[in-house]
């Protein structure tokens, strides 16, 4: 059936219909994309924040303290040895003062034996004018101080040595246990800490990345914008060519400009106005078809280049665990059990605190004591000469007092040696106990300050790391709506090829309308010539349709100077300006 046979009415329908399909494709995906590009523009706000997480200053602050930690722990696992050395030297020291200790009180008790036996060898004396009760009271109130202060000093160094064991006891334990743990612990952070810092350098790039890629997406997305825009061009053309066709059913039914034209005139302005549609609609498809794939292609760019940057900021902030920002809950996790050992450390510290204190009282009690001592031993020495030597005059009833009182001054060197030692040990008990005071340890308020450190930078990271998993957590879901939409959009153009199809099915069933025909007589061409000035140019609004039309009437013979824009239709000036 060819157009010649029937009136061009159903291509004309036809053509409508294709011209509503193309304003509505167009428009839905015209409206998606606008709903895609504001979330678009929410997804690049979260950009920034994430790259911001990791180099703010909390978690700046947070690796600064890690980094402290990291120095305490191993410091921590070095003086372990240390101390326990020192311990060890004091506890040394310690037996050797036990020993002396256990040698001053059997002296001591000898003593006190030998000053009641003198008191009692002292009653049976007959002397006239010699009182030997007054020298043996005075060496048994003196002894008795002494074994008083001997003893007192032996309770203080039992707490002392008690001490010294348990404090021993938990350093070499918690050695066993922690030190391999402490090291362990010290080089995990360091690990950690310098993948994190690795983490902050490239944040940086990945931010440069992203500008790539949003510029990437900004490209695509003019692009898609700007052929969308073509979506009315193209349906405005195809309206003038379907006013065009119209021209034709009105020629052919001698109604409007084919009023008063004879057969020859109408066959004429069919054959042109046929062969003319034909190019028009020919274009038409052809530009609705590359337009539609410069928007497939800029969508498809548009959610893959999205979809991209996406899977990378997931891939770089979450890790390659199965949690969010699983590098984080790593270095959370190490942090804990920082926080756990140092808990044991604290407490293997106390023992060894109770030590130092109890220490310094104990040593200054028996230095103390030292000096006492030597006096009472001196006093003890010169009494017992005194008394022996009055018993030596006395002759032989004096013998065993004579006796006695040596036997009580050998007792008495023997302190006096015992005493001597005691000295120099207790200065090096001392000195020791010093280097614990003047070493840079761990005590007690910097265990208290490394836990509140811990605290707030374990509080700093896993606000970072919740932070992170929310901020991911919406991206994705922002993203699958993202891709939704542009998925959407791209569907809506899954039609445009079969409306470009028809546009081109029936530019090719018009030429081949105007292929039955034979070129007009020259007469009929002034006819064709006016009704194409008054009807179809006049219509024009784009450069295209205004080439397509010259290039045919030159085809067909028509003179293209009448053909020619007139001076009173600014409307195609602006067009050639626009398009």
């Amino acid at each position: 059936m060819s157009c010649n046979d029937h009136p061009p009415s159903m291509l004309i329908d036809t053509l409508k219909i294709g011209a509503r399909q193309i304003d509505i494709t167009f428009a839905e995906a015209g409206e998606r994309l606008g709903a895609g590009l504001a979330r678009f523009d929410s997804l690049k706000e979260r950009f920034s924040t994430l790259s911001g997480e990791l180099t703010g200053e909390d978690f700046a602050r947070a690796r600064a303290t890690l980094d402290g930690l990291v120095s305490d722990l191993r410091r921590l696992g070095q003086n372990l040895a240390g101390e326990i050395g020192k311990l060890q030297d004091l506890a040394m020291h310690d037996a050797v003062v036990s020993q002396a200790l256990e040698r001053l009180i059997r002296q001591m008790r000898l003593i006190m034996i030998l000053t009641r036996g003198a008191r009692i060898e002292a009653v049976s004396i007959a002397s006239t004018g010699s009182d030997f009760a007054t020298f043996t009271g005075e060496i048994l109130t003196l002894t008795a101080e002494a074994q008083r202060t001997v003893e007192a000093c032996a309770r203080d160094h039992d707490r002392l040595s008690a001490l010294l064991r348990s404090a021993l006891g938990m350093q070499r334990d918690f050695e066993r246990r922690y030190r391999c743990a402490l090291s362990a612990l010290a080089e995990k952070l360091e690990l950690t800490l310098a993948a994190v810092a690795v983490r902050q350098q490239k944040s940086a790039a990945l931010t440069n990345d992203a500008a790539v890629h949003s510029g990437r997406i900004a490209i695509a997305t003019g692009g898609a914008i700007i052929a969308l825009q073509s979506g009315d061009s193209i349906r405005q053309r195809l309206e003038h060519a379907i006013a065009g066709l119209q021209v034709v059913d009105a020629i052919a039914e001698g109604s409007g400009p084919g009023v008063g034209l004879g057969d020859e005139a109408k066959r004429a302005c069919r054959f042109v106005l046929q062969r003319l549609q034909s190019s028009q609609l020919r274009d038409i498809a052809a530009t609705l078809v590359g337009d539609a794939d410069t928007i497939e292609t800029a969508l498809a760019l548009l959610a893959g280049d999205t979809a991209k940057l996406i899977d990378l900021m997931c891939v770089f902030y979450g890790g390659q665990g199965t949690e969010p920002v699983s590098f984080l809950g790593n270095l959370e996790a190490e942090l804990a059990e920082a926080s756990e050992l140092l808990g044991k450390c604290d407490t293997a510290r106390a023992g060894v605190d109770q030590v130092t204190d109890a220490l310094s009282g104990v040593l200054e009690t028996c230095q103390r004591t030292v000096p006492i001592l030597s006096k009472t031993v001196s006093d003890i020495v010169l009494i017992g000469m005194n008394a022996g030597l009055r018993a030596a005059r006395i002759g032989g009833d004096g013998r065993s007092l004579v006796v006695i009182a040596r036997e009580l001054k050998q007792a008495a060197d023997e302190i006096a040696v015992d005493t001597r030692r005691l000295t120099p040990i207790f200065d090096r008990m001392q000195a020791v106990s010093g280097e614990f005071e003047r070493c840079d340890r761990l005590d007690a308020a910097r265990f208290a300050a490394l836990e509140r450190a811990m605290r707030n930078s374990l509080a700093s990271i896993r606000g970072t790391g919740e932070r992170l998993g929310a901020t991911l957590d919406w991206l994705a879901q922002e993203s699958n709506g993202f891709c939704a939409v542009i998925a959407q959009a791209r569907l809506s153009f899954s039609n445009v090829g079969a409306t470009g199809d028809l546009i081109a099915s029936a530019a090719d069933q018009l030429a081949h309308a105007a292929a039955q025909e034979h070129m007009p007589e020259a007469d009929a061409i002034e006819c064709v010539r006016d009704i194409l000035l008054e009807q179809i140019w006049p219509s024009y609004t784009m450069a295209a349709e205004r080439t397509i039309h010259r290039a045919v009437m030159a085809e067909c013979g028509i003179d293209q100077e009448l053909a020619q824009p007139q001076p009173h239709q600014p409307a195609a000036v602006i067009d050639e300006f626009i398009f």
